[in-house]
C-alpha cells in the first residue's frame, strides 16, 4: 500500500510542478506581449515620422531645386535624402498586388532590369551578344577574338 501512496504523491509533485510551468510561461507571455505592444507601438511611430521627414525634406528639394542642397540643409547624406524619399514614392503608389497576396513580379517591369550583381541583362535583340555557332558560347562585345601564335619574326 505503501508503494501506491508514493506513486500517487509523486503524480500530485510532478502535476504541481507541471502546473507552475504552465503558470510561469502564461506570466512571461502576458509580459512579452505587452512589451511587443510598446515595441510594435514604437515601430509605428518611427515610421510615421520618417513619413514626416521624407515630405519635408522633398518640400525643401523644391524650394531649393536638388536633392543634394536640400541633403545638405538637413544635415544628411544624398544616399540618406534619396532613402526617405523613396519612401514618399512607395506610398504614393503602391503595387497592384498589394493586399493580394500575389507576390509575383510584374514581367514588364523586370524586361530592362539589371541583374543582381549590377551588370545589363542582355534582351533577345541586344546587338553586344552573340552567340558563336561552332562553340555555343556567348560572346559579348567586350570580348577579343582568341588571336593566332605569334610567330617568331626575328
Amino acid at each position: 500500500m505503501a508503494s501506491t501512496q508514493a506513486r500517487m504523491t509523486a503524480r500530485a509533485r510532478a502535476r504541481a510542478a507541471q502546473q507552475k510551468v504552465v503558470a510561469d510561461r502564461k506570466a512571461r507571455d502576458e509580459k512579452n506581449m505587452g512589451s511587443l505592444t510598446d515595441y510594435f507601438a514604437a515601430a509605428d511611430q518611427i515610421d510615421a515620422a520618417r513619413l514626416a521627414m521624407a515630405r519635408a525634406l522633398d518640400d525643401i528639394r523644391g524650394r531649393e531645386g536638388t536633392l543634394s542642397a536640400a541633403a545638405t540643409l538637413a544635415g544628411i547624406t544624398t544616399g540618406e535624402a534619396r532613402k526617405l524619399l523613396a519612401l514618399l514614392a512607395d506610398t504614393a503608389a503602391p503595387s497592384a498586388s498589394a493586399g493580394t497576396g500575389d507576390d509575383t513580379w510584374d514581367s514588364d517591369s523586370d524586361a530592362n532590369a539589371e541583374s543582381r550583381d549590377g551588370s545589363a541583362l542582355n534582351e533577345p535583340g541586344d546587338s553586344t551578344a552573340t552567340v558563336d555557332a561552332t562553340t555555343s558560347e556567348t560572346a559579348t562585345g567586350d570580348s577579343v577574338p582568341d588571336a593566332e601564335p605569334a610567330t617568331n619574326q626575328g
